[in-house]
């Protein structure tokens, strides 16, 4: 990797760092995800400065080429976020179905209860009106 490249590299994950970090300050992502994506912008500001140390340990391993390999540990770590997302999601709709559920079952209640004081006959100030 030539230095212009290396340089270029280590300016777009510091413009990185820079805006994850100005979309916690504005909480427009959770600080548990933001620890992710700050880790990940240290790692690609990391990467020029040990490029030729992990290319060497990676052609001892038997990698022809080494790019490839970033790539597929970058797309292996898309499919993690993916499948975090994909469990968040689940998360929430499994609430979210409770929720409306728990709302259904209070409405009716609600309905069974006034339709009973209704029957019953009690003065509209017991019912809460005025």
């Amino acid at each position: 990797m030539t230095l212009q490249v290396r340089l270029v590299v280590f300016l777009i994950s510091v413009a990185w760092l820079l805006f994850v970090l100005r979309m916690v300050k504005n909480r427009k992502i959770w600080e548990r995800y933001a620890i992710l994506w700050v880790g990940l912008g240290f790692a690609v500001c990391l990467m020029p400065i040990i490029v030729g140390k992990t290319d060497a340990v990676l052609t001892a391993l038997g990698v022809v080429h080494p790019p490839s390999f970033y790539f597929l540990i970058g797309l292996l770590g898309v499919l993690l976020i993916i499948l975090q997302c994909t469990v968040e999601i689940t998360t929430l709709v499994r609430q979210s179905r409770d929720a409306v559920q728990d709302l259904a079952i209070l409405r009716e209640r609600v309905r069974h209860l006034e339709a009973e004081l209704a029957r019953l006959g009690s003065p509209p100030a017991a019912r809460g009106e005025r």
